[in-house]
């Protein structure tokens, strides 16, 4: 992708390369002798979760790549810290004016090795890698605004063990070398609770960025996490730094958001950019001129587009993937022009590879890092607390390893059955899509499950909660799933919407034919008499006792009818906990049948 806002400065710059001569390490140019010019570079990622190991193929990582061999795309097996490292250092090599940044959900919802260790172990893989800048993300929130300035600043985790689950190396942790960004982030004095923006000198020309998530972060993570703090929007929050940045002397404008959207490409950096949707789009439009680049994140999908004359990127998720872009910028003019590609991040577990692919070597230094933590975690990870007769998967968005939030899947019933397991009071359980987070695979160890594996599938560390509900709030909490806020959040297989994932004794039919996105309190998919609790038929004015987590008892996900209900109880049960007694009392766990039936 080139972007280009002058060719006569094309030509003209071509002309001058031609006479400063070739081979140097400047990239300075000089311009009518009046303006200087650099070419600048930016590496970026997003959405890293803390996957400083190679991740697994089918839970993430792996990407789909152009293959003249195979009209379809070939997958590829991609991402791992050490592999991360090295391309980062090869894409530095060929341009000294470079930075490596980010777009959030650099930790938390992670695997075993990050989560036992309270994410440090990402934290110090991303600073020896050499990340320089990012904005916050919803996860970095998921322990609220302390640990969040725990892992900026340093410090042990509180309550932590140190040396054996927190401040590993030498007693210590010294928090993020890079800067974390919070620009639409304000406490009750209005004040952010981190920077707004970064800049960059780079020759004579400066460069500004402004990091900030997603406004709805609220919604995405626990209420207590961000109590005291308010989320403003996104566009307006960006235009007013970006003015202050030109102001201020910036040339170019960079902006990290951790909110995204959606192509309909089948492989990697697919330019042409096809049928982007998502919430991103209109944060684009509504961008002023100051802004260059848009950086992105959140959805976990990958893609190269041009929107309202500015470049819009995202690697996908997990560390799949690193963009690369190329900046030719003039201290006085501005950005004239931009080129960006997405790089897949190839490790060697590859068997084969299309032509025109290589694998990465590890870089030395980050893999004796992950392999400390890795070995720290090895008693823990290991340990062998059940197994399965097959496969037990989520949905998956077509052509992609990210889940689908739209359909049922049988990982995320078999985690509503371990919570309805873990209370037994309750009349069910559901629990958010979203919160489901990898597989079961019955490949992986013959069919052992270990406990690593299920800290992969539900990180969260939620404590199992109770809320009480009557017949009609559960229709309304139902007819939530495919309401405007979740239709505007995930799309998938059955359109748009979040369908909560439910225990056995909850059973209902919804009527695809029916219209979706309805204000809230409108819907109409749901076919009410179909509801039926422990096979009897849902009574409109009777109170049942519902088992979820934290995170959706307090309304998350847009299900504000969980904030209605009475008796709210945690019962301080982990979900972990639950998940692993629920394992050892099911021998052989079997994928579950479905509970949900789509009609139409």
């Amino acid at each position: 992708m080139i972007i280009s806002k002058s060719t006569g400065f094309v030509a003209t710059l071509l002309l001058s390369a031609l006479v400063t001569g070739c081979g140097g390490s400047s990239s300075a140019i000089s311009i009518n002798g009046d303006e200087e010019v650099q070419q600048i570079r930016i590496i970026a990622m997003n959405d890293f979760h803390g996957n400083i190991e190679v991740p697994v193929p089918t839970n993430g990582g792996s990407l789909v790549v152009k293959d003249s061999a195979n009209p379809a795309g070939t997958t590829i097996n991609t991402g791992g810290a050490a592999y991360i490292a090295t391309l980062v250092q090869s894409l530095k090599a060929t341009n000294p004016n470079n930075i490596v940044v980010a777009a959030g959900d650099l930790v938390n919802a992670s695997p075993v090795t990050s989560t036992l260790f309270h994410q440090e172990p990402a934290i110090d893989v991303l600073n020896q890698i050499g990340l320089e800048v990012s904005s916050v993300g919803n996860h970095e929130f998921d322990l609220g605004q302390s640990e969040l300035l725990r892992l900026q600043n340093g410090g042990c985790f509180p309550g932590g063990v140190i040396g054996t689950d927190t401040c590993i190396n030498n007693g210590a942790f010294t928090g993020a070398k890079f800067k974390y960004l919070a620009a639409n982030v304000v406490d009750n004095s209005n004040k952010t609770i981190l920077p707004a923006t970064y800049t960059k000198q780079f020759g004579g020309i400066t460069v500004g960025f402004i990091g900030l998530t997603l406004k709805d972060t609220p919604t995405a993570v626990l209420a207590s996490g961000v109590a005291g703090l308010s989320f403003l929007s996104e566009a307006s929050t960006i235009n007013s730094y970006a003015s202050q940045l030109r102001s201020n002397g910036a040339s170019a404008v960079v902006v990290l958001i951790h909110q995204g959207g959606q192509t309909t490409a089948t492989t990697i950096n697919d330019k042409s950019c096809p049928g982007l949707t998502g919430e991103i789009v209109p944060i684009m439009n509504a961008l002023s001129k100051d802004v260059d680049v848009v950086v992105s994140g959140h959805t976990h999908q990958e893609y190269v587009c041009t929107v309202n004359g500015k470049l819009l990127t995202s690697t996908g998720f997990y560390g799949s993937a690193l963009t690369k872009i190329d900046l030719t910028v003039g201290k006085k003019s501005g950005v004239k022009t931009v080129t960006a590609d997405n790089i897949p991040v190839i490790n060697d577990t590859n068997k084969s590879l299309p032509t025109g692919f290589t694998a990465l070597a590890k870089d030395a230094k980050v893999d004796a890092t992950v392999q400390l933590y890795v070995t720290k975690a090895a008693a823990v990870k290991n340990l062998a607390v059940g197994s399965i007769k097959a496969d037990i998967k989520r949905v998956l968005l077509t052509g992609s390893t990210t889940r689908d939030e739209t359909a049922e899947g049988a990982m995320g019933d078999v985690m509503a059955d371990f919570m309805y397991a873990g209370v037994p009071k309750a009349d069910f359980a559901i629990t958010n899509p979203g919160g489901v987070r990898a597989d079961l695979i019955f490949a992986t160890a013959n069919g052992v499950v270990t406990y690593g594996d299920l800290l992969t599938v539900a990180p969260f560390s939620n404590d199992l909660v109770t809320v009480d509900l009557t017949g009609a709030q559960i229709i309304r909490l139902l007819e939530q799933q495919w309401e405007a806020a979740n239709c505007a959040a995930k799309t998938g297989v059955n359109g748009c919407g979040r369908l909560l994932q439910p225990s056995a004794q909850l059973t209902y039919s919804w009527d695809a034919s029916k219209p979706s996105g309805a204000a809230s309190g409108q819907g109409a998919r749901l076919v009410t008499d179909s509801v039926k609790i422990n096979g009897v038929a849902l009574d409109l004015n009777k109170t049942y006792r519902i088992a979820t987590v934290t995170f959706l008892g307090q309304g998350g996900d847009n299900f504000t009818v969980m904030q209605s209900g009475k008796n709210y109880v945690a019962t301080g049960y982990k979900d972990i906990d639950a998940f692993v007694a629920y394992m050892k009392a099911n021998p052989t766990l079997a994928p579950p049948t479905p509970r949900i039936t789509r009609l139409n």
